[in-house]
C-alpha cells in the first residue's frame, strides 16, 4: 500500500544512437534475451564514465565493449567470447567486467585487453555474474543471477577482497540483477529481478549481512535490474518492461519516475556522468540508444580515472 502522491515524470531524450555500420548484422548469437521486441543486433548495459568524459558501455550478444567519447563518436574498445552485463571502474585504472559466461573479467583501456579476474569460486564455475560495485576500501560486490528465479531462488552475492577472500553474502535471491552501496557504504541495495524487488541488505564491521529486507516493491513482465544512487543518497532504479526509472529516497519515498524518450522501453542500467557529474545516461538495450537526463545533484559514485590508450 502507498499512501504518497504520484511523483513528477521526467522524460528522457536521446543521447546518442549506436550507429547501423557497429551493429552485428549476421554475425550469429547463442544469446537470447527475453524481449518480445524484435531484435536490433546489439543489446546495451553496464554504463560507467570515466573522467575524461567518455561512456564506456557493453554489447552483451557479441561480447563487446563499446566506447563513446564526449562527440558522441562510437568505437569498438574490446570484443572477446563473452557475454558481459556490468562493468565498474578501478582505482588502478581498469574496467572490472561482470561476464555471464566467462565470470570476473578486467579491461585494460591501454591495451584493449580482456582478462579473468575471478572464473571460479573454489572449483565451480559462476552460475552467470550480472553486475558489481566496489567500495572505498577496494571490496569488490557482485551479482552471480544465471537463470535464477522465484522458482529457483538460489542467485547469489558475493564479496571479493583486495587480498582475494571471496564471502558469499546471500545465496537466495531470486535472480539478483544491479547492485550499488548506499553513499555511507553501510547498506548495499540489490535488484531480484523476478522477485520484482529490490532488497537491502545491512553491512556489518565484520563484513558479515543480517535482517536483510524488501526496500523497493514493483510489478511487470521483468522487474528492477540496474541501479544508481545520487550524493543524496536516493536510488534510481532501472524497470525494463516499464519503461521507466523509479527514484525513491533513502527512505523508499517516492521522488520522480523518469520515462523513456524514444519507442525503447527497455531501460535496463544507468550511471552519472557529464561535465558536472549531474547527467543521468541510461541505456535504451533493445534500440541501441544510450538516453540521458539532467539531475539535481551529483552521483554517489564517483567516475574512475582509466588508463589511456599506449
Amino acid at each position: 500500500m502507498n499512501f504518497y502522491a504520484p511523483p513528477p515524470t521526467i522524460t528522457a531524450e536521446l543521447h546518442v544512437r549506436i550507429p547501423d555500420e557497429l551493429r552485428c548484422v549476421g554475425q550469429e548469437t547463442e544469446w537470447r534475451g527475453g524481449s518480445a521486441v524484435q531484435f536490433q543486433h546489439i543489446f546495451l548495459e553496464g554504463p560507467v564514465v570515466d573522467t575524461d568524459g567518455n561512456l564506456y558501455i557493453v554489447d552483451i550478444p557479441y561480447g563487446r565493449i563499446l566506447k563513446i567519447d564526449s562527440q558522441k563518436n562510437v568505437t569498438v574498445a574490446a570484443q572477446w567470447d563473452g557475454e558481459p552485463n556490468g562493468l565498474v571502474g578501478t582505482p588502478d585504472g581498469t574496467l572490472m567486467i561482470a561476464d555471464y559466461k566467462q565470470g570476473i573479467l578486467e579491461f585494460d583501456p591501454a591495451t584493449g585487453k580482456v582478462g579473468p579476474k575471478l572464473t571460479r569460486k573454489n572449483l565451480e564455475r559462476f552460475k552467470g555474474p550480472n553486475d558489481l560495485i566496489i567500495d572505498s576500501h577496494g571490496n569488490l560486490y557482485f551479482t552471480d543471477q544465471g537463470q535464477t528465479g522465484i522458482t529457483d531462488p538460489t542467485g547469489r552475492v558475493y564479496r571479493l577482497s583486495p587480498q582475494g577472500k571471496l564471502d558469499t553474502l546471500l545465496d537466495n535471491g531470486a535472480s539478483p540483477n544491479g547492485i550499488v552501496l548506499s553513499v555511507d557504504e553501510r547498506f548495499l541495495y540489490v535488484a531480484m529481478t523476478r522477485a520484482n524487488q529490490v532488497w537491502r541488505l545491512p553491512l556489518h564491521e565484520d563484513g558479515t549481512t543480517s535482517k536483510a529486507g524488501v526496500f523497493f516493491q514493483s510489478f511487470g513482465n521483468a522487474g528492477p535490474d540496474g541501479l544508481a544512487v545520487d550524493e543524496e543518497g536516493s536510488l534510481f532504479v532501472c524497470h525494463p518492461s516499464l519503461g521507466s526509472v523509479f527514484v525513491v529516497d533513502s527512505h523508499g519515498v517516492p521522488k520522480a519516475r523518469i520515462v523513456s524518450g524514444t519507442k525503447g522501453l527497455n531501460l535496463t542500467n544507468c550511471c552519472f556522468g557529464g561535465p558536472e557529474h549531474k547527467t543521468l545516461y541510461i541505456t535504451d538495450s533493445m534500440e541501441g540508444n544510450v538516453q540521458k537526463v539532467d539531475w539535481h545533484c551529483r552521483g554517489a559514485v564517483k567516475a574512475p580515472k582509466l588508463k589511456k590508450r599506449e
